[in-house]
């Protein structure tokens, strides 16, 4: 069989598209860079109880993360598990792999350039030292072979591409243990995959609570280093709770995908009132936190306002779960309808280049808004606007000149018989 005939074949027995589930995650990346934004969101709007419910909903932004875990592993379970157990062995699992390194790394890598670029910039510019000192070899080789999360460790760096770790973590357990997952499926009921389900969730629900507030549920409690366990239990759980709801769907995903056609359940508004049920539950975690105790030095309010993301939120997990499941099995729902539309299918494939690249352009709209003396009100607020779409058209330039074209170049790279 020739490479061509071979991709095509591969081309055909694709799963069909989602587009809800393509589109959340533009969501997911905008909700990480409200909590990122979250304190200019005060000093632009003033303090009030508009800003606070804002600020509460921003706070919970490092939920987006969680999300995009739980996303994960729906989405890679739909796409490979039949491809990958039809003759699986060692090279269906090489073949996997090679292919999620191609999704992940080249872009990681120049975003980290870019980084090392700005630590070089702000040294010469301010004539401060301790710009370079972050630019700590040892470390970028950490995140270069996406280790940098697997260890107790300060975030350096690019921040955010800890969860890129996370993520390739879960991307060897699933190579392997997607043979377990395929037999699985195969004899489990709905009522057992309901309950590993809820298995799964209990421990990163106990481990998240327990955390203390504005927790990005990452650190330990006395200080800024990385908990040793927690990302394991967190990516883990949450990919393979995604996972195993996808084998739970499987039965009603195909119809709903290619054809929309469905019973009357899945007419009901569902995912539509399962986000708004999410955004209820943060609200009223938020408002009756029981607990407010601090890291030491670390402010509670700004400018009056409460800008704690309460530990406890990480009760919404259940419902993100049911979130995931409705956006999938409801096409017609009006936020499925909306989230399948041409801006967020394309905001939501350039949402992984968002992600690495926000901190930059958050960074260069903060340089703008002391440069322009845009510190506060509606000064700060078009700069804020400003930093949103610079965030976002950069993201689209990443992802159109490096993500894609580095993608299909490794994937073209992959021996002709090894089709995943």
């Amino acid at each position: 069989m020739s490479r061509l005939e071979a991709e095509s074949e591969s081309t055909s027995r694709r799963a069909p598209l989602i587009g809800a589930l393509t589109g959340i995650r533009a969501l997911a990346a905008f909700w990480v860079f409200l909590r990122h934004f979250r304190t200019e969101i005060v000093d632009a709007l003033g303090p009030g109880p508009v800003t606070q419910l804002v600020i509460h909903i921003s706070s919970a932004g490092y939920l987006g993360v969680d999300l995009f875990f739980i996303l994960s592993g729906f989405i890679l379970t739909y796409t490979h598990l039949t491809t990958m157990t039809t003759g699986y062995g060692w090279r269906k699992a090489v073949g996997f792999l090679w292919l999620r390194l191609a999704r992940v790394w080249p872009l990681t890598a120049f975003v980290l350039m870019l980084f090392g670029a700005y630590f070089i910039v702000q040294a010469l510019s301010s004539g401060d030292p301790s710009y370079l000192a972050q630019a700590d070899p040892g470390r970028l080789v950490m995140h270069l072979t996406l280790l940098n999360g697997w260890f107790p460790s300060t975030l350096d760096w690019n921040g955010v591409d800890w969860s890129v770790s996370a993520e390739w973590m879960a991307y060897l357990t699933f190579a392997v243990g997607v043979v377990g997952l395929s037999r699985f499926a195969a004899v489990a009921s709905r009522r057992v995959m309901i309950t590993v389900i809820v298995l799964l969730m209990l421990p990163v629900l106990i481990v998240g609570a327990s955390m203390q507030d504005d927790t990005i549920f990452l650190f330990a409690n006395d200080s800024y280093v990385t908990a040793a366990g927690v990302l394991p239990i967190r990516v883990l759980g949450e990919f393979w709770i995604g996972a195993v709801l996808s084998l739970l769907l499987h039965r009603h995903l195909g119809a709903a995908a290619e054809s929309g056609v469905a019973g009357r359940w899945r007419r009901l508004p569902l995912a539509s009132l399962s986000a708004a049920a999410a955004i209820v539950v943060l609200l009223v975690v938020a408002y009756n936190d029981p607990l407010h105790f601090m890291r030491a030095g670390q402010q509670e309010f700004h400018d009056g306002v409460d800008m704690i993301a309460p530990a406890e939120s990480i009760v919404v997990l259940p419902l993100f779960v049911l979130l995931i499941a409705t956006l999938a099995v409801c096409p017609r729902d009006p936020l499925s309808r909306l989230l399948s539309t041409r801006p967020f299918l394309l905001a939501g494939r350039a949402s992984f280049a968002f992600y690495l690249v926000h901190p930059l352009v958050i960074g260069a709209g903060l340089l703008a808004a002391s440069v322009l003396h845009a510190e506060s009100g509606p000064p700060l607020l078009i700069v804020g606007i400003g930093t949103a779409a610079a965030a976002w058209f950069s993201a689209w330039i990443l992802w159109r000149f490096i993500e894609e074209p580095a993608r299909k170049l490794l994937r073209r790279m992959l021996p002709a018989h090894i089709r995943i």
